[in-house]
């Protein structure tokens, strides 16, 4: 009587127990024994099944014989019912889940395993993250006891070092992707992901959904084939080591190089990727009394600023040649109309009364405002104006890290003695109770009590009443000099809303 079902019994409780080793395999990176434990699962299965079968075969009752038959088959049946219909809806569920793959990334992860992969994560960060990387990240391949075409062991690593004031921005990091370390030497400070583990589990899935911008985008590409070997251990084979040392060798070539863009034609900017990479590489500056914004890179990366630039709509690119020997050339993106800041930079850094940036260029960004502020309205021409402009600048970029030695000397006139030894925001209250020396009318700027157009780079349309055309010019002296007239006639014209020989100007706002 307890023959063939007590075998079963047992062949069932022993497929639990190979299940759960093979489930355990798999958490721990541990390919054969998942296997091993897999596939003994499936033999178990079958010899149960088998034996079911037989049970049925030679059983001395049906399922019409009284309660105890009825009992039987319906419970094994119903059983054997369920298990198959779970099997059928998990079957039909994974092939749908595997059309969902994210094929424009390259993505090698379903929609299911990246939420499950990266629970908690939204896309907001992870777009700033990979912005951020774009501008202060690197992933590096390092080989240990490297001789001819062999090594004794190899580590995977991604980076992003800072300076050591900048740490709580690398914490909020370690914090939020919950893996990492953190390493501090002298200045600097590094935050580091190098276990197989969280590479493959995080790393990877957060670049191959959110695309790198810039040329480390390629850096990632071959970073990535080179841990992927890992899974099934190739990188230990010796065609897999000289993989390993090649990839090595060709990220080493990639460093200080341009790289033609055709793997990655798939330049996305978006808002918090930008976020993430003004945090990295913008700069919030002057020029003497004049405010700019600017991104500073390798020429390489031109084409990422091309495209920045687009998504800004305005701004200027220049080359800048090598400063020695061993420097490289550069590429600078610069914006410094004053409407150009306040109708582009402003708003995108400054979203509902929120700051994007999370380093420490958010107080930059905060002085910086008040610099705009302060040539806008023209304080920027008084003496008090300028010691307070100095004044903020002394505490902005280099002059605010902790490590600066130099010490911003301020000259202290004997007529603005008052403004000494007082506060930043003590001295902006003192500077804007003083009335300004421009005047805003429906935003155009002008000499206080004049008729005298501010001088600035204002488009300027001009219309020819008589053709009913329509002409844009960038500037007032643009146009003045294609219709040879002077600019006083024209800036008198806009002022007093009147014609001059057929022609209409107008402010492009």
């Amino acid at each position: 009587m307890f023959e063939l079902p007590l075998l079963n019994t047992v062949i069932l409780l022993s497929s639990g127990a190979t299940i759960t080793y093979a489930h355990h395999s798999l958490i721990n990176e541990k390919r054969k024994g998942a296997l091993i434990g897999s596939f003994a699962t499936i033999v178990l299965a079958a010899v149960f099944t088998l034996f079911q079968i037989i049970e049925y075969n030679v059983s001395s009752f049906t399922l019409s014989d009284g309660i105890f038959g009825s009992c039987f088959f319906f419970g094994t049946g119903f059983h054997g019912l369920i298990l198959h219909g779970a099997l059928l809806t998990h079957i039909c569920y994974n092939n749908n889940n595997n059309n969902n793959f994210d094929n424009d990334t390259n993505n090698i992860y379903s929609n299911k395993d990246f939420n499950k992969s990266l629970k908690g994560l939204n896309i907001e960060f992870l777009e700033w993250l990979v912005g951020f990387t774009d501008g202060d990240g690197n992933f590096n391949i390092k080989i240990m006891a490297l001789k001819d075409n062999d090594f004794k062991s190899v580590q995977f690593t991604f980076k992003i070092g800072l300076h050591k004031d900048e740490i709580e921005v690398l914490e909020y990091i370690m914090n939020t992707l919950k893996c990492g370390h953190i390493s501090k030497s002298k200045d600097k400070v590094n935050y580091f992901i190098n276990d197989l583990k969280s590479l493959i589990n995080i790393i990877i899935p957060i670049f191959d959904y959110v695309n790198l911008n810039s040329s480390k985008y390629h850096h990632y590409m071959v970073f990535r084939e080179a841990v992927l070997m890992t899974l099934n251990k190739e990188h230990l084979s010796r065609d897999g080591k000289i993989k390993i040392i090649n990839y090595q060798k060709q990220m080493q070539n990639m460093t200080g190089k341009w790289i033609p863009n055709t793997i990655n034609t798939k330049i996305k900017i978006t808002k918090y990727w930008l976020s993430g990479f003004i945090d990295a590489e913008g700069c919030f500056s002057t020029n003497k009394y004049v405010p700019r914004f600017k991104i500073e890179n390798h020429i390489k990366e031109l084409e990422l600023y091309n495209k920045i630039r687009e998504f800004f709509t305005c701004g200027t690119i220049c080359y800048t040649m090598p400063r020695s020997l061993t420097s490289n050339p550069t590429i600078i993106l610069e914006i410094n109309e004053i409407k150009l800041l306040k109708k582009a930079i402003i708003p995108f850094v400054l979203e509902n009364d929120k700051i994007l940036l999370k380093t420490l260029k958010k107080q930059d960004f905060l002085y910086w405002l008040n610099l705009i502020d302060i040539y806008y309205k023209g304080y920027h021409t008084l003496l008090e104006g300028k010691f307070i402009f100095d004044s903020i600048k002394s505490c902005m970029n280099k002059n605010r890290l902790s490590t600066n030695k130099s010490s911003y000397l301020l000259h202290t006139l004997p007529s603005i003695s008052y403004l000494y030894n007082k506060t930043i925001e003590e001295q902006l209250d003192i500077l804007f109770n003083i009335e300004s020396p421009y005047q805003i009318k429906d935003g155009i700027r002008y000499i206080r009590n004049t008729n005298n157009l501010v001088s600035e780079s204002l488009n300027i349309v001009c219309i020819h009443i008589d053709y009913n055309k329509r002409i844009l010019y960038n500037s007032i002296s643009e146009c003045a000099k294609d219709l040879n007239i002077s600019r006083k006639i024209i800036k008198n014209s806009i002022h007093l809303n009147k014609e001059y020989k057929g022609y209409i100007f107008m402010i492009n706002k």
